[in-house]
């Protein structure tokens, strides 16, 4: 299946494609509860975002991966990060409006604990292969 959608102003639209029945997280960090995120991945997956603009990155906590915000509207549309896979991530899809999914209910998770390299190997085996097109600086 494949699902589409796009940030509040159109800047960011994303392409996501999976087989699998679609599982969403809601993570309990103040980042994403205050912006009632909910994610999915799947590892077997595609995803591709393209954003008009350069997007705005975010990084906290560990460093490890850039969260990604709409340059225009500041809606957190997904995370990506480099990996030994090459880049994965993962999608927000209340922030990309993406109506199959983001009425769908999630099971919340709590992440706090992990050391660097258990959020890493998380994922690595769980983050959907990425592409990520985006408007050269």
């Amino acid at each position: 299946m494949i699902y589409r959608g796009a940030c509040h102003c159109g800047v960011v639209s994303a392409e996501y494609e999976t087989d699998q029945p679609v599982r969403l997280r809601q993570d309990g960090c103040g980042f994403c509860s205050s912006r009632g995120v909910k994610s999915a991945s799947d590892p077997e997956g595609r995803l591709t975002l393209t954003a008009a603009k350069r997007l705005t990155r975010y990084r906290f906590g560990h460093k490890t991966a850039d969260f990604l915000l709409c340059p225009d509207c500041g809606t957190y549309v997904a995370t990506h990060m480099e990996s030994s896979r090459g880049p994965v991530g993962v999608i927000n899809v209340v922030g990309l409006q993406i109506d199959e999914l983001r009425h769908l209910p999630a099971a919340l998770t709590s992440l706090e604990g992990e050391s660097v390299d258990e959020r890493l190997a998380r994922r690595i085996s769980r983050w959907t292969p990425m592409s990520l097109v985006e408007a050269p600086l």
